[in-house]
């Protein structure tokens, strides 16, 4: 009985508003029209931004220009003694230009371009790199807009993934982000990635990387 006692009020004290919060992000963000009187003003987003993720279990670093970023790419591959290296086919890393370098070091680079067999790649590869259309302070999430050249899977199934965005694509908070798809067309998917992958069960015993990367660095540039 004692167990059974302690159990149940495991589960109400990790699920009870306000009494579990492993970040400082709010208990609501989601909902829309709630008054939140208080609102943290959050001065520095892309340090706040660093500051959750890690919190979360990411690893968030800022670098004053691509080749820093390109530089922890590449320790971050010979830390990993990765073989392959799938990344999006956007123009924001052909700037980065990691691929000859990585290649150098004997890391097969694979690019996202819709053709077939690319998820079996997506599944090999050691490590995942994309761009990130914006990034949120308050919870340390990744929102990633994905089409031609920006496949899902470079995103999920690596077991080490790398975002790489400009600093001043750090929004303050959830609200902001959901502004900028409010008017327009939206794309054809948007995703919110929020820290390594966590699924818990009714214990609410977690295990990091289940369903998705398990290790996850975001790159802020500027």
């Amino acid at each position: 009985m004692a167990d059974r006692t302690k159990f149940l009020e495991s589960i109400r004290h990790r699920t009870r508003r306000g009494r579990y919060k492993p970040t400082k992000s709010p208990d609501s963000v989601w909902t829309p029209g709630v008054d939140r009187p208080g609102r943290e003003e959050i001065e520095d987003p892309p340090a706040r931004f660093i500051e959750e993720l890690e919190a979360l279990g990411g690893h968030g670093e800022r670098a004053e220009s691509l080749e820093e970023a390109r530089d922890y790419v590449l320790d971050l591959a010979r830390e990993r003694e990765a073989e392959l290296l799938v990344r999006w086919d956007v123009g924001y890393l052909d700037e980065l230009a990691a691929d000859e370098p990585l290649r150098e070091a004997g890391v097969e680079v694979a690019l996202w371009r819709d053709l077939p067999g690319l998820r079996e790649i997506a599944a090999r590869a050691d490590i995942g790199l994309s761009t990130g259309t914006w990034a949120i302070a308050e919870t340390g999430s990744l929102v990633l807009e994905h089409g031609p050249g920006r496949g899902r899977s470079v995103t999920l199934l690596p077991p080490t993934y790398v975002a790489i965005l400009p600093a001043d694509r750090v929004l303050r908070a959830v609200p902001e982000a959901i502004q900028k798809y409010a008017r327009g067309t939206l794309p054809a998917n948007v995703c919110f990635h929020t820290g390594p992958s966590r699924s818990g069960d009714i214990e609410m015993s977690l295990v990091v990387g289940m369903h998705g990367p398990g290790d996850v660095h975001v790159i802020l540039i500027g």
